[in-house]
């Protein structure tokens, strides 16, 4: 069977250049939507914004090798139909922004249906893009058999290398985080990051080590109060009260103790001491409670967000089998918060 290959003409280039344009910028206001911000908060330097452009680089500077060489061809057909699977990817992106899901009923794994969803179709448009672009790379480097195919395993190579590199930031970046908080302040709050509650309303062993944590840097007077963060699951109370009941069964004095039951992530909780704790100015310093893994990923979104937090790690003891799973899971998010701020 004869597949219609042909040269990418100066116009059809051209038209490539601006959807791409479009789809970067689209992605970068989408990622800052996603955020509450605006593109006027927009920060090259950091990760994720440098990776999507390198990435957009490479397709551009792809593209225009097929278009002056007079030896390279690609499969219009092919392209095209992969563009187009992109280009309704993307557009799936937008309006998973601006229209109500109806999946927040549904849980798995702490995270909510909506949320769930809506990195499923972020990442499957990052999928087609990595499609995409080793559709055109294989072209130049002349590559004729299984093409598809052989783009679809190198997205699912390229994918593991950037599981692996995030895995790798992590396990670096962790052990130099747990130094910022230990300095007293006056108006100084500790805030507990929220995790899963267990059967019976018990926090699980994470919740429990990061409130112990606060609790500590609380008597020690190295913060002035505590804000527990977290909301509910269906048919739970939520995180912050869980964590209050924690609390008091320990006896402990809960007059500088505050909850928030609204945030349901991680993202949800930087936004929060943003507009209501640093915003305000009702505190001064802030250091955030949680495990040294997922402190990581704290710090990029409070990055993101321009704003200065301090933090220290609970120090929960893990088996090598669960921090191993607890930071897979981990880079995974952290991923996902790089390339669409989710």
């Amino acid at each position: 069977m004869t597949r219609n290959k042909n040269n990418i003409s100066n116009k059809n280039y051209s038209l490539l250049l601006v959807f791409l344009i479009i789809d970067l910028f689209l992605i970068y206001f989408l990622k800052y939507k996603n955020q509450s911000l605006t593109l006027s908060d927009f920060n090259l330097a950091a990760i994720g914004n440098a990776a999507n452009l390198i990435f957009y680089i490479l397709m551009i500077l792809g593209l225009s090798i097929i278009l002056k060489g007079k030896s390279y061809y690609i499969d219009i057909k092919l392209f095209n139909l992969v563009f187009i699977i992109n280009q309704l990817s993307i557009a799936a992106c937008y309006a998973t922004t601006i229209i109500n899901l109806p999946f927040d009923k549904f849980y798995y794994m702490t995270q909510g249906g909506n949320r769930l969803f809506t990195g499923f179709i972020f990442t499957f448009y990052q999928f087609t893009f990595f499609v995409l672009l080793f559709l055109v790379w294989l072209n130049i480097l002349k590559v004729k058999n299984l093409i598809l195919l052989r783009a679809i395993l190198n997205t699912g190579w390229l994918m593991l290398l950037l599981l692996i590199f995030s895995f790798i930031f992590i396990i670096i970046s962790e052990h130099n985080l747990d130094s910022d908080g230990r300095k007293r302040s006056v108006n100084s709050i500790a805030i507990v990051l929220g995790a899963a509650v267990w059967s019976d309303n018990k926090p699980s062993p994470t919740l429990a080590a990061r409130v112990d944590k606060s609790l500590e840097l609380y008597d020690k007077g190295i913060v002035s109060s505590v804000f527990l963060t977290g909301g509910n699951a269906p048919g739970e109370l939520s995180e912050s009260e869980v964590a209050l009941n924690y609390i008091r069964s320990k006896k402990k004095m809960t007059e500088n103790i505050f909850i928030e039951t609204k945030t349901t992530s991680t993202t949800d909780q930087i936004k929060f001491i943003k507009s209501e704790l640093l915003s305000n100015r009702k505190a001064k310093n802030v250091v955030v409670v949680s495990d040294s893994y997922h402190l990581v990923r704290t710090k990029e979104i409070s990055d993101f967000h321009n704003i200065k937090i301090n933090v220290v790690a609970s120090g929960l003891p893990l088996s090598f089998e669960k921090a191993l799973y607890f930071k897979v899971r981990e880079s995974i998010a952290l991923i996902i918060f790089w390339f669409f701020a989710l």
